[in-house]
């Protein structure tokens, strides 16, 4: 089958219910890409550890080991992750339930509070300086 044929696969629309000027946009940049390598690599502040996302979850890991702990982050799937400049919590997007929220992760207690959900920002507590 060659380029152009009429018989080329469709994609169906991501989450019908937002309309966005094109499909495309709204699957490609937000929603989470699957992954079975990882992605969305983020270097720790003090540059001893990678935080990354890895087929729905995110892991931390140091360079040169081939040790990688499971990060917690509830049911979904968990990626795009960055470090705090202080190097105590992970911010990350998580998509679950066909929305998309903003949550932290307090990486000493594993406590994950959500700062924005499906699009509403919520009190900031302890971690707004995130």
């Amino acid at each position: 089958m060659g380029v152009g044929s009429p018989l080329a696969a469709q994609r169906e629309p991501v989450l019908k219910q937002i309309a966005v000027p094109h499909p495309y946009y709204f699957r490609e940049m937000y929603l989470p890409q699957l992954t079975s390598g990882p992605s969305s690599a983020a270097w720790s502040p003090d540059g001893t550890e990678l935080v990354y996302s890895m087929g729905g979850s995110l892991w931390r890991q140091r360079p040169g080991s081939t040790v990688a702990a499971e990060l917690p982050h509830g049911q979904g799937y968990a990626y795009q992750p960055d470090w705090s400049s202080d190097g105590r919590f992970l911010a990350y997007s998580h998509y679950h339930s066909d929305r998309i929220d903003l949550e932290v992760l307090e990486l000493a207690t594993g406590r994950i509070e959500t700062l924005v959900q499906n699009g509403v920002q919520s009190a900031l507590s302890e971690v707004s300086h995130v």
